[in-house]
């Protein structure tokens, strides 16, 4: 197993291929006869995460590789832009108020979620089963990881250089790993929790009363612009649709690096310029490029399936999360990764009565959860998961995350913790 390890970390188009090759045996299976039941108890979309999570918990991925780079930096903005081709802008704006509703219950849970995680560890400070030395510093800790709950990765490293000493104590270093691990345990867990949970989202909406109507026309009106002049996929066509993609998400890329630069040039504020990382950047500027070309000439190519491109291009970037998502910290931080459990909790439950108030359907309250805990990188997935034309939405909730998590983080979360305690 060491040794397959270190050829897939030693060869990045290996590692690649085999990201690849098990999101497409996953997809044969599924059109198994014997396997259906399977897969229509558990999607697709679950396996593609579920089994490269399994794989990298025994070790068998790599740590890090150029290959999970590449995975982000390009694949995954020109699977979004692939994806932005066939959008009807008007029909997502419709979906506006509740998904922002959505998104704000969401976000408050997680703020409310940390208080009550935080009161969940006092007795195992108390009986010593945590080193008491972390407890005055844990607000910082869980506001850090309330930036990338909300927000993303970026902000998370926001929050922190906000509110850690100079330098950092060895307790603060000791409580920021613990919080990285919670991040991912927790976050990768829920995750495949969401997706698993996509199967039952006509019972949740039938429970709640949920007012269905606007997502399921905006869904079927999503697929006809998909498929209702479709056509046979050409080699031509494929070749524009990918270096297109790949070409403009360099530009964006390059550009992202450039007003990251501009930007530290004159924002003294640390704070707002943790926020506007370069990563940040070039999700913003594909958003926007992406609804542009939704309004040219280049939509046609939605007619030769750039859409279902854009997916398999989206699977694959989802089965990268999954080989990075190694659980085995899990006995290294026990205690925290309970805190996370208790957080993520009162985060449902927010979503659950928000969703019973609002009445909004399972596809809102699934997609705003990982807008909110996953970011601008899986929630397009659990969109897609739920309702397979509306992945864009899952974006669009992510980039307002990241735009408000820092601040959310800051003035909700670690001014109500330090008040607290």
């Amino acid at each position: 197993m060491k040794d397959f390890r270190a050829f897939l970390g030693a060869y990045p188009m290996g590692l690649f291929a085999f990201l690849a090759g098990i999101v497409a045996l996953i997809y044969l299976a599924s059109e198994q006869k014997k396997l259906q039941k399977i897969f229509h108890i558990l999607p697709c979309v679950f396996w593609v995460y579920f089994i490269p999570m399994a794989l990298a918990t025994l070790g068998i991925f790599p740590e890090k590789s150029p290959t999970y780079d590449i995975l982000r930096d390009f694949v995954l903005p020109s699977s979004l832009l692939l994806l932005f081709l066939s959008v009807s802008i008007p029909d997502i704006i419709k979906l506006g108020p509740r998904a922002l509703g959505m998104m704000f219950i969401g976000s408050l849970g997680i703020i409310v979620g940390a208080i009550v995680g935080m009161f969940a560890m006092k007795p195992f400070f108390a009986s010593g089963l945590l080193p008491k030395e972390h407890f005055p510093i844990l607000w910082k800790g869980v506001s850090a990881l309330s930036g990338s709950w909300i927000g993303g990765s970026a902000n998370m490293a926001a929050v922190w250089e906000s509110v850690v000493s100079n330098p950092p104590t060895p307790a603060e270093g000791q409580l920021y790993s613990a919080m990285v691990a919670v991040d991912v345990i927790v976050a990768y867990s829920w995750m495949a929790l969401v997706i698993a949970l996509s199967v039952f989202q006509k019972r949740f909406d039938a429970w709640i009363k949920a007012d269905t109507r606007i997502i399921e026309d905006v869904n079927q009106r999503m697929k006809k612009i998909q498929e209702g002049s479709a056509k046979v996929l050409r080699t031509e066509k494929f070749l524009y649709m990918i270096s297109l993609a790949l070409a403009l998400s360099f530009v964006c890329l390059l550009l992202s690096r450039g007003m990251e630069k501009f930007f530290y040039g004159f924002i003294t504020n640390g704070t707002i310029r943790s926020v506007l990382k370069e990563y940040t950047i070039l999700i913003v500027l594909v958003t926007i490029l992406g609804i542009c070309l939704s309004f040219t000439p280049v939509r046609k190519l939605e007619d030769y399936g750039a859409s279902r491109v854009g997916y398999a291009l989206l699977y694959l970037v989802l089965a990268r999360i999954g080989a990075m998502a190694n659980l085995n910290a899990i006995g290294k931080f026990p205690f925290y990764i309970l805190m996370g459990v208790v957080w993520v909790g009162v985060h449902a439950l927010f979503l659950i009565v928000g969703a019973r108030i609002l009445r909004s359907p399972m596809f809102f309250v699934a997609t705003s959860s990982q807008a909110n805990i996953g970011g601008t990188v899986s929630a397009p997935v659990v969109a897609a998961a739920y309702q397979p034309n509306l992945a864009i939405v899952g974006l669009l909730m992510a980039v307002v995350g990241n735009i408000i998590g820092t601040f959310l983080a800051l003035f909700g979360t670690a001014l109500l913790a330090q008040m607290i305690f």
